[in-house]
């Protein structure tokens, strides 16, 4: 059952590995879409259709998805001026409190910005551009989604928490995919 959960741990930071890559594409695309739009505008004196939009929904994917792969990799602020001088067993209950409370909490999240995002889809919530019609529930969906796989991501850390003696320590992160697949 532990190889088990591990393994299966594993598979989810790699799903995650990629939710971050995908992030970073997304940030990419952003970019160039911004510089063509200021471009279009200067040049042609015409913005790209929905330009603005778009980039403003965008931004909750770029900002959103990758947040359980920040935790996967325990790259989050991390403070352990008092946690330092108590017993790893007592770091572990700890740990395994604040990834309960987490998991508890973006679940919370997750739930309400789902309903909030389905409700958008339903009354097909749209936003007046210069041009268009954007559509919102895009956006909101993906905040949703990335609630969800942050709240898997604290759950995880949770039971890694009881079934390993993960006391929270940063040595204790998954490893690094980037190092791996750029090994030569």
């Amino acid at each position: 059952m532990h190889k088990q959960f591990l393994i299966f741990r594993n598979a989810y930071g790699k799903f995650l590995h990629f939710t971050g890559i995908f992030s970073g594409a997304v940030l990419f695309f952003m970019m160039w879409l911004i510089d063509a739009n200021a471009l279009s505008r200067k040049i042609f004196n015409a913005p790209i259709p929905a330009g603005v939009e778009l980039t403003q929904s965008l931004l909750a994917v770029a900002i959103m998805l990758p947040f359980g792969y920040v935790l996967v990799k325990r790259e989050h602020v991390n403070t352990v001026f008092l946690t330092s001088r108590f017993s790893s067993e007592v770091n572990r209950w700890i740990h395994f409190f604040w990834m309960t409370i987490g998991f508890l909490f973006f679940a919370a999240v997750a739930y309400g910005t789902f309903k909030f995002a389905l409700r958008s889809y339903m009354m097909n919530e749209q936003v007046w551009g210069a041009t268009i019609r954007f559509p919102l529930y895009p956006a909101k969906f993906a905040v949703s989604l990335g609630a969800a796989l942050l709240c898997i991501q604290f759950l995880f850390d949770a039971l890694l928490s009881l079934l390993d003696a993960d006391d929270g320590d940063l040595s204790n992160a998954l490893p690094s995919f980037e190092s791996a697949q750029n090994h030569v």
